[in-house]
């Protein structure tokens, strides 16, 4: 089923704020801002296509008009594996077969790996004594789509 287009997403914080409330609230929580925190990975790519020309050539020919190529690319989207908030903009991959996926960090399509896996990406952005990654930290994602955008 297609995600429903929510236009107010595609304003992230300032440089320099961060989210007022960065833990998904799953449980209890208000529904709507779970819902924008869900939809961040997806609206982020589409503000790229639409503003900054982003296209993803596994989608074929960008179309034309900015609409046709908003309207193709939210699409193609409906498609890509579901990605779930950590923290953030901080993201894993829903569903089966998604163990030991590193942790994403979602900024509309400048995506980098913040973790190995859950424990390694709570080290790295929480541990105050943090030390310098070494060279054998080697991430690598394995779900369709967003892989090809690190």
């Amino acid at each position: 089923m297609p995600r429903p287009h929510v236009a107010w997403h595609r304003v992230p914080p300032e440089d320099g704020q961060t989210w007022s409330r960065p833990w998904p609230e799953r449980r209890g929580g208000d529904l709507d801002s779970l819902r924008r925190q869900l939809d961040w990975p997806v609206e982020g790519v589409l503000l790229d296509v639409e503003h900054n020309r982003f296209w993803y050539e596994g989608w074929g020919e960008r179309p034309a008009g900015g609409t046709a190529a908003l309207d193709t690319a939210r699409h193609h989207l409906a498609e890509a594996p579901v990605l779930v908030p950590v923290y953030a903009h901080r993201y894993l991959p829903a569903g089966r077969g998604s163990f030991g996926h590193p942790v994403l960090s979602m900024w509309q399509t400048d995506i980098i790996y913040y973790g190995l896996d859950l424990a390694d990406y709570m080290h790295q952005e929480f541990d105050e004594a943090r030390s310098e990654v070494d060279e054998s930290w080697n991430p690598r994602a394995t779900v369709p789509f967003w892989r090809d955008l690190l």
